[in-house]
């Protein structure tokens, strides 16, 4: 089905890579990397991508080259791809500016992680206040993003979702906190407002209290796998829509997680991805690391043991 003829359910539905954008040592970006990573990841039932977020080290990117990204998955994304893009800045006045911007490059929906330089005046009043703002200005349609692990400890409430949500240019979030993703869910109730787990740890009992996908990190390396768990869910194999749920989880505990950007990279390259270097002040990972990871996928069955 192309793109324009699907509903706004269906774009935001699915399994979505928070896309890396691979470096390389010496801190350029790798663009063929990325062609080559977009098209690979056009060959599975992933829903669409979404760069310039945390895992995409946007902090670590100038406009010029966060636009320049953006460029290139809009060109290479296979048909029916949605596209999405963090355009979050600390300011309405500069996220319109750049959202503006990501649209002109391509970008169907933007994604904003609350500001939070100043995290202890962030009230309901002051958030509620950006995202409609923004929202009231986007070109294109705008989802909240909750991620207090990269945003100083920031959550948004659910009483701010409910009203947001009412905003016809508000059309979903992502969910990555501690809190209950029901809870946001429910907050929603009514509106066409639809929610996405941020984390594969929430991804599948988010899919039970009712969101519609997950922008999950560990679909920069096993995207079909997080894709088969949705798949699974929605067709009533629920039991082993989980055991698949519980093996991503697992890996992710075990060796990426606690790696973070480093370690998802360390698992592409093993599984024929670019993952590239993160741009310092981020680091590689080790050797004796990259080890670990390369066993814990082995252990899993995805890789062939040593």
């Amino acid at each position: 089905m192309p793109l324009q003829e699907k509903s706004l359910k269906e774009k935001l539905s699915g399994v979505f890579p928070p896309v890396m954008t691979p470096f390389f040592a010496d801190g350029r970006i790798d663009y063929a990397g990325l062609a080559l990573n977009i098209e690979k990841m056009n060959r599975t039932d992933l829903g669409g991508y979404m760069p310039l977020g945390s895992n995409g080290e946007f902090r670590s990117l100038t406009d010029g080259e966060a636009l320049e990204v953006v460029r290139l998955i809009a060109k290479k994304r296979g048909p029916g791809k949605t596209l999405m893009v963090g355009t979050g800045r600390e300011s309405a006045w500069a996220t319109i500016e750049f959202t503006k911007k990501a649209a002109g490059a391509g970008a169907e929906f933007a994604s904003l992680l609350t500001p939070y330089y100043y995290a202890s005046k962030m009230t309901d009043a002051a958030l509620t206040r950006f995202f409609a703002q923004v929202a009231d200005a986007s070109p294109i349609p705008v989802l909240i993003y909750c991620a207090p692990g990269f945003a100083g400890g920031l959550v948004i409430s659910p009483g701010a979702v409910r009203e947001l949500a009412a905003h016809p240019n508000i059309v979903g979030m992502k969910d990555t906190s501690k809190e209950d993703i029901g809870g946001y869910v429910r907050a929603a109730e009514g509106a066409e407002f639809y929610v996405l787990a941020g984390s594969i740890s929430k991804f599948y009992y988010g899919l039970s209290v009712g969101a519609i996908g997950g922008v999950l990190s560990i679909a920069n390396y096993l995207p079909q796998e997080c894709c088969e768990i949705q798949r699974l869910f929605s067709v009533g194999k629920k039991e082993e829509a989980n055991a698949l749920s519980e093996v991503l989880k697992s890996i992710t505990s075990r060796a990426t997680g606690k790696y973070g950007v480093a370690g998802v990279k360390g698992a592409m390259e093993l599984l024929g991805y670019r993952g590239g270097e993160p741009r310092v002040p981020l680091l590689p990972l080790g050797p004796a690391e990259l080890e670990e990871v390369r066993g814990v996928l082995a252990s899993e069955g995805f890789l062939k043991q040593p």
